[in-house]
Parts: C-alpha cells; sequence; structure tokens
C-alpha cells in the first residue's frame, strides 16, 4: 500500500487507501469493485468532496486550455470502452457536476401532467444527476479518474494526497 503522509491521522489514511482501492479495482477489473465501494459509502466522511478535487485536478491537467463538448464525448467514449457496464449518461453527470454544471433540479408539476400537455416546456425534467446513487457516482467517479490519470500520465497515489491535503485544509476536517 502507499505511504500516506504521516501528519494525517488514521482515519484519513483509511480513507486514502479506500479510495486508491477502488481506483485500482476499475483499473484492473471494474465488475470486481462491490466491495470497494461498499468501503467507501460506509466511510463517515464526504468522499464526494474527495472523488470531486481528484476530478477537478485530473480535467484541469487533461485539458489545460478548457473542456469542451468533444472533450467530454470522447472521455465519455473511454470510460465507456473500460467499463461497459456505466450509463454514459451517468459519466456525463459526473463530468459536468465536477465542472460546476448542474442540469435543473426535476420539476413535479401536476399541472401540466393532468393536462396532457404536449409542450416540452410543460414536461418534467429529469437528469442523469437526480438518479446517481452513492455507488454509482463512487464508481462512475472512479473510472472517470482511472481514465484521466492514464491521459496524463500520472499515479493516482499524489493526486488522492494533494486533494486530501486541500479538502483538509480547507474545511478543518474532523477526521475522528
Amino acid at each position: 500500500m502507499t505511504t500516506w503522509p504521516a501528519s494525517w491521522p488514521p482515519a484519513a489514511h483509511d480513507l486514502a487507501d479506500a479510495v486508491l482501492r477502488l481506483t485500482t479495482a476499475i483499473a484492473r477489473d471494474p465488475e470486481d469493485t462491490d466491495p470497494a465501494v461498499a468501503a467507501l459509502v460506509a466511510m463517515p466522511v464526504r468522499v464526494e468532496d474527495v472523488f470531486a478535487g481528484m476530478l477537478r485536478m485530473l480535467l484541469e491537467a487533461a485539458f489545460a486550455d478548457g473542456v469542451d463538448a468533444d472533450d467530454v464525448s470522447g472521455l465519455v467514449r473511454q470510460v465507456a470502452q473500460r467499463d461497459p457496464s456505466l450509463d454514459p449518461t451517468d459519466v456525463v453527470a459526473v463530468v459536468l457536476g465536477t465542472l460546476g454544471i448542474h442540469p435543473e433540479p426535476v420539476r413535479h408539476d401536476a399541472d401540466s401532467a393532468e393536462t396532457g400537455s404536449q409542450d416540452p416546456a410543460d414536461a418534467p425534467t429529469v437528469t442523469p444527476v437526480d438518479r446517481l446513487v452513492p455507488e454509482v457516482a463512487l464508481r462512475v467517479s472512479s473510472a472517470v479518474a482511472v481514465v484521466l490519470a492514464e491521459r496524463v500520465r500520472t499515479p493516482l497515489a499524489p493526486v488522492v494526497t494533494a486533494v486530501l491535503n486541500d479538502v483538509a485544509s480547507a474545511e478543518s476536517v474532523e477526521w475522528a
């Protein structure tokens, strides 16, 4: 396993180890990720913040001039090739969410449903983000991280270290 900074409390070491276990499982055998996902879901900290930080860092390294629709499309294709069991709309939701693009929330408009309106503006808005459960979000985020790390030719351990250091200093996280 990787040696993490000695200044980190044991909980931070556990989180970093769990993140690396999942990304390693994704890189080797995407179908064998359940134990790693379960360990991360059970953690008492915001694992989403770690993956969001990793993806932001990796996206900036991979697309230094900015990300456009073609870049997102290519990334979705690469992730889908790595793990065909992932829904491409979930990959798009994770990448766009990382970039700070959040679709409108679901509208529950009983009046438009009752009237049978054919106007698209009257239809409820359903987005991929609305249906991402933590297990799916972790799998997708890990797959995107693996693809981006391969693209920029960097190991993930230094990325995890940088992100956990940033999260801890920015939010004064109590690792307990």
